[in-house]
């Protein structure tokens, strides 16, 4: 093969390539392209028409020392000027044909795959402004809220359907509206579900209250000073809505009977608990006194001096004090750290006696 046949194979090839990405781009232009880009495929085309017809003058010659009638050969041919069917220069030569026409290309190239990436996020947008539209709408009716907001968010996605822009905007609004509606719905769900168990909660918090009390009578009597908080009561409460007659309401004011109902029947829980564990941890104080008391007891009688009688009227002080009823536990915990802190100094006396 000469030197001439292996170029225009070559050129060849690289029209074939050209030529299909030209048509490839020609499809995609009439899908969804601008007249600008309409109008750069148009020289394009013209263009590869030019490098086409060149090509197969280049092969007529039959090799680069075959002249033309005009006195050209192939390698001529590529350097002189192209033309289109007018007269109209195209390129300097072949090369800078192909220089043009792979520019053209890429340039519509780029143009398109940016409208195409709006285009694709249009859709997106007004397929998920169509899906959210359908709950929001069917969610503002089931509960009565909403409704004049979601109206306008229908009319705004109908009047921003053919345009992407404003597509945008809805869309966006149409999710979060969507959010604040399946969350009430949820909400919504959560309450009549809690509602069917009222009465059941009211009888339990109702026996809780009768251990509470009974658990504060009972510190009353052993220990002081005790925290001041008083016991709630169940049947202040009253008597709760039927859910038959909350049903019938819209929800807005029926989540205004319920979302209160059920908040204070959770803060009366949340109450019991603080009361008894609060009034508890007064008694375990005074145990725990007691216990550290006794422990010291065996401390001095572990050094012989559990009969001293400096620690044994300091113990009994503290004895007498924690063993009374109501123990005042603030005083009997001065006079433990009375008895601990004697032992202490007379253990520690008795060693460096030693």
């Amino acid at each position: 093969m000469t030197n001439s046949a292996v170029v225009i194979a070559q050129w060849d090839g690289w029209l074939e390539r050209a030529t299909d990405r030209l048509f490839e781009l020609d499809q995609r232009v009439a899908a969804g392209g601008t007249d600008e880009l309409r109008l750069d495929l148009a020289a394009a085309f013209v263009c590869r028409k030019a490098i086409s017809h060149r090509v197969e003058a280049m092969r007529a010659t039959g090799s680069s020392a075959a002249p033309t009638a005009a006195g050209m050969t192939a390698a001529g041919l590529a350097a002189t000027e192209l033309a289109d069917d007018h007269g109209a220069i195209v390129a300097a030569d072949l090369s800078s044909a192909a220089t043009l026409l792979s520019m053209v290309l890429d340039r519509v190239d780029a143009a398109l795959g940016t409208i195409e990436a709006g285009q694709a996020s249009a859709a997106t947008d007004r397929a998920g402004a169509q899906a959210d539209i359908m709950v929001v709408e069917r969610l503002s009716a089931e509960l009565g809220m909403n409704v004049g907001r979601v109206a306008e968010l229908r009319r705004r996605l109908d009047d921003a359907m053919s345009v992407p822009d404003a597509l945008a905007g809805v869309a966006g609004d149409l999710a979060v509206s969507r959010a604040e509606l399946q969350a009430l719905a949820a909400e919504r769900a959560s309450l009549l579900a809690r509602w069917e168990q009222i009465a059941a909660d009211l009888a339990r918090l109702t026996e809780r209250e009768v251990e509470v009390r009974a658990v504060v009578a009972t510190c009353r009597e052993k220990v002081l000073p005790l925290p001041a908080l008083a016991v709630p009561s169940v049947a202040a409460f009253g008597a709760p809505d039927t859910i038959e007659s909350l049903s019938a309401k819209p929800w807005a004011a029926a989540r205004a009977i319920m979302a209160p109902f059920v908040s204070r029947l959770d803060r009366v829980d949340a109450a019991f608990d603080e009361v008894v564990e609060r009034y508890r941890a007064v008694l375990a104080r005074r145990d725990e006194l007691r216990g550290l008391l006794h422990a010291y007891r065996d401390k001095a009688g572990g050094h012989s001096m559990a009969e001293d009688a400096d620690l044994e009227r300091s113990f009994k002080a503290a004895e007498v004090v924690l063993w009374s009823a109501p123990c005042d536990v603030d005083r009997a915990a001065g006079l433990v750290d009375v008895y601990v802190d004697a032992v202490n100094l007379a253990v520690a006396g008795k060693g460096v006696h030693r």
